[in-house]
């Protein structure tokens, strides 16, 4: 089954208030409203959560606790606005991406590169060379 993307480009007017997509958009708006936000979260997650950081991951009622229990606003098109990627910088992104399903080595040799920032695309090109040429990344 085809997953649902929620995050940069998702048009916030089709979410329905109440709904799984609704609270995951509303809870990675959180998140990208700033730093403090995004530690909340982690640090609820870490507790309560096992973990589990990305928001699609968890069932609604999970998801509306926080929302209720934080006063999350609701998700806003402001934060969710399509994020164009520099053209030099995409194939390094999809090189680094197949290089981490390839494995789970892989992964967790992305992982342990990276540090907290694991989505490649959220990295400089300077930071995705070094790695394709220390891990020798095809």
């Amino acid at each position: 089954a085809k997953r649902m993307k929620t995050g940069p480009g998702i048009n916030v007017a089709n979410l329905v208030p109440g709904t799984k997509e609704y609270f995951v958009a509303q809870v990675k708006c959180y998140q990208a409203s700033g730093e403090e936000q995004k530690q909340l979260w982690a640090n609820y997650v870490d507790l309560y959560l096992g973990g589990i950081r990305d928001p699609a991951r968890h069932d609604a009622g999970t998801l509306m606790e926080f929302a209720v229990n934080h006063h999350l606003a609701p998700p806003s098109s402001a934060s969710t606005t399509p994020v164009v990627m520099d053209p030099m910088k995409e194939p390094l992104v999809q090189r680094v991406k197949a290089f981490q399903r390839a494995s789970p080595e892989q992964k967790e040799a992305w992982k342990s590169f990276c540090g907290t920032t694991c989505d490649p695309a959220r990295h400089d090109a300077t930071k995705l060379q070094e790695f394709i040429i220390m891990f020798g990344v095809p």
